[in-house]
């Protein structure tokens, strides 16, 4: 009976397990899906919810964003450059290289960084292809800038196809075929013993021209990254010392240690063109998240604004001294007219009993000042004039005075 009970509950639980998995797309399946049998009708989906994809990670997801990641990346790369140089100097230095090297050396030509089709080359072509990757990242997120009027994001379009051909470069040689093309072209036939150095030359110097002005349009656009412009300025450094290696202008020290110097300088060149592009690309998505720390100087001020114009008495000389008094003489007579005219309007209604008609008139006494005064005519309160004087008298004074000098001045 146990047993029994036992395997009934087994079956319960998977009978339950394949309800959940095998539910309907959408609601209207799901009520008419059979709830005994445990079988649905109509399209069902097998896997749970996780596969949907709302819930799948985002390329953008994929980028180095957290400086310890950055740091990390770059590191792995440069150890992986390390790795494949131990491998190439263990694989020359074999005994049964050295002592049956015709034998034993086409055998291990995956391991040698001089032959064609070896372990570094297939590492660079990951690298270029990988890099592309991150360009058209770039280039998704960097097209939605608002204020790049000129349309300055096309330059990764370009990035990402020189990035592709560079891979297939890596992979391929084809440097080498183009040179061959090129220095047929020009030169004619030429002689077996100067055929490597023509074609070197003939391919060096059409790749320095195209891909060294799209560095240095790569570097205006990462100027606004500081880690990103270091990596590029290294890079360029590193891919000039490969040149002049591979144009044997540098000093010459053995044939392991002359392949060990070419092969590490181009490894690391191509591994700091990734690194500026994938710091870039981390540059430009903290960006558009808006989480780019902005320094701040606390220290620096706010520039002062311009004080407001304030309109004050202007002192007369002292030839207006004697008519001062004048002035406040008549500003007082006009002060006591003014309160006798200031006073309440008088309406009288005249009746029958002043022989006039029966409708009403009214007679309205109005004072003689002005109402409608400027905001510029308003006086400082730090006038020199008599505190005693009141706002109207003080105004009255001020307009004298004004007359006075256009007079003089006429």
């Amino acid at each position: 009976m146990d047993f029994r009970r036992s395997g009934q509950l087994d079956e319960r639980r998977r009978r339950v397990l394949r309800d959940e998995l095998a539910q309907p797309a959408d609601t209207e399946n799901a009520e008419t899906a059979s709830s005994g049998s445990g079988s649905a009708k109509g399209p069902v989906r097998a896997y749970s919810p996780a596969v949907l994809a709302e819930r799948q990670p985002r390329v953008a997801d994929l980028l180095p964003v957290r400086p310890f990641l950055a740091v990390a990346f770059v590191l792995l790369l440069v150890t992986s450059v390390a790795a494949i140089e131990c491998i190439h100097i263990y694989a020359r230095t074999l005994p049964v290289v050295n002592r049956e090297y015709l034998a034993g050396h086409e055998y291990l030509a995956a391991l040698d960084l001089s032959a064609r089709g070896n372990l570094g080359s297939w590492f660079a072509a990951i690298l270029f292809a990988g890099g592309a990757g991150l360009a058209v990242t770039t280039l998704g997120i960097r097209a939605h800038r608002v204020d790049d009027y000129r349309g300055r994001y096309r330059i990764w379009f370009w990035i990402a196809a020189a990035l592709v051909w560079a891979s297939i470069d890596a992979a391929t040689g084809l440097h080498d075929a183009l040179g061959l093309l090129i220095a047929s072209a020009t030169h004619g036939q030429v002689p077996p013993e100067n055929l490597a150095a023509a074609c070197t030359i003939s391919w060096v110097v059409p790749y320095g021209l195209l891909f060294g002005a799209l560095a240095i349009r790569l570097a205006l656009e990462v100027w606004s990254s500081l880690p990103s412009f270091a990596a590029l300025c290294v890079a360029g450094l590193l891919y000039v010392l490969a040149v002049l290696a591979t144009l044997e202008m540098l000093p010459q020290a053995g044939p392991l240690v002359d392949s060990v110097v070419s092969s590490s300088l181009v490894l690391l060149a191509h591994v700091a063109t990734i690194s500026a592009i994938a710091l870039y690309a981390r540059h430009v998505y903290l960006d558009a998240c808006g989480r780019l720390k902005v320094h701040i100087d606390p220290d620096k001020k706010k520039p002062a604004k311009k004080p407001r114009a304030k309109l004050k008495v202007v002192k007369a000389d002292q030839d207006d001294a004697d008519e001062r008094p004048a002035a406040k003489s008549t500003a007082a007579a006009e002060k006591s007219s003014g309160e006798k005219s200031t006073a309440k309007p008088v309406v009288t209604f005249g009746g029958g009993t002043s022989g006039s008609s029966s409708k009403a008139t009214a007679t309205i006494a109005k004072s003689t000042a002005k109402t409608a005064v400027d905001d510029d005519d308003e006086v400082d309160e730090d006038s020199d004039e008599d505190s005693s004087l009141s706002r109207s008298e003080r105004r009255r004074l001020k307009k004298l005075a004004r007359r006075e000098g256009t007079r003089r001045a006429a």
